[in-house]
């Protein structure tokens, strides 16, 4: 599996896969996503700037293999002194990663810098702090480059990502944000295939739908323990390249209208609150663009109710559904 479909799965699957593999399922969500590709071999041809403040005094070498530079920081001094300068050659690919929590002001100074501008991964993993942690707001910065977002134990303002910002982005994961619950769900990311949250409650879930709606090209969406959804009576998706949805103990989620006609798998295991989930046979209205065209039959798919009832509506009597798994199988613990 390639980065972006490791990061859409949840850390319970992530780390059935190292267990199976005979690999330590210890650590923080990045850390068993690099775990599974290093033991995959290498996916892409990666070079790895191991003191970037001293790296950064010299001009970066023209890069003939299309390589990807790894860049990490312990301290915002560091980032800040780095970017300050670091003489980025135009082309080269970039990879961030952030051991400490992103400051606004921080975050606003790296977009605008020419590491900013050239940056394709933005990794930030902190070690989690509930007390009074710094928040970003990425509604107000803009990463043109940037394909891979990571957020694990940040801070942040509210799910706020859109084509004039993001344009490029194709993978987001956001873990466990600190202290507060993000206030909004807007996205608006045509290129976007994977999509995960874990352990994230959302406040104002109005455009929820509509967010994930508006990227037609999303394959993967994992939502584990992502709450908040039942402030919202019924979300409805149009979905024209989701092959694997995943609502797994999404406990307050009541309803779903969906279109998906190459889902393959539905997870509402443990969704308590699920009363109703109809399935549409036809593209709603208002998505007529050629993103949102599917040929072919539609797929067949499997839904795991475990631990909850059968959902109402025409789900599981579609004759697109091939099996509803009803009870847990421990044989992936």
């Amino acid at each position: 599996m390639s980065g972006p479909e490791l990061f859409s799965l949840t850390v319970p699957q992530l780390q059935e896969r190292l267990v199976t593999s005979g690999l330590s399922k210890t650590g923080r969500k990045a850390d068993l996503v690099t775990r599974l590709l290093q033991a995959q071999g290498p996916a892409e041809s990666a070079s790895t700037m191991e003191d970037s403040t001293a790296a950064a005094s010299k001009p970066v070498d023209h890069n003939p293999k299309n390589q990807l530079v790894k860049i990490s920081f312990k301290s915002l001094e560091e980032l800040e002194k780095t970017v300050r300068i670091l003489e980025v050659e135009e082309g080269t690919r970039y990879s961030l990663t952030m051991e400490v929590p992103l400051t606004q002001a921080a975050l606003t100074m790296l977009a605008g810098s020419p590491l900013g501008r050239e940056l394709e991964v933005l990794d930030c993993r902190p070690e989690y702090e509930d007390r009074n942690p710094p928040v970003i707001d990425t509604s107000k910065v803009k990463f043109l480059k940037l394909k891979r977002l990571d957020l694990t134990h940040q801070a942040i303002k509210a799910v706020h990502l859109t084509a004039d910002c993001f344009p490029l982005l194709e993978a987001l994961s956001i873990d466990q944000p600190c202290a507060r619950d993000p206030e909004t769900f807007n996205t608006d990311l045509p290129n976007l295939c994977s999509m995960s949250f874990n352990f994230v409650t959302i406040l104002d879930v109005k455009n929820f739908g509509r967010s994930l709606s508006r990227s037609p090209k999303l394959e993967r969406f994992s939502g584990y323990k992502l709450c908040g959804l039942g402030r919202k009576a019924e979300h409805s998706l149009v979905l024209p390249s989701c092959i694997s949805l995943d609502f797994y103990r999404s406990d307050d989620l009541r309803k779903l209208k969906l279109w998906a006609p190459r889902l393959e798998d539905l997870d509402l295991q443990a969704c308590y609150s699920i009363k109703t989930v109809t399935l549409l046979d036809r593209r709603p209205h208002g998505f007529s663009g050629p993103e949102y065209q599917v040929t072919g039959e539609p797929s067949k798919f499997v839904v795991n109710c475990a631990n909850t009832n059968e959902p109402g509506g025409n789900l599981i009597t579609s004759s697109r559904c091939q099996k509803v798994q009803m009870e847990v199988d421990f044989g992936l613990f």
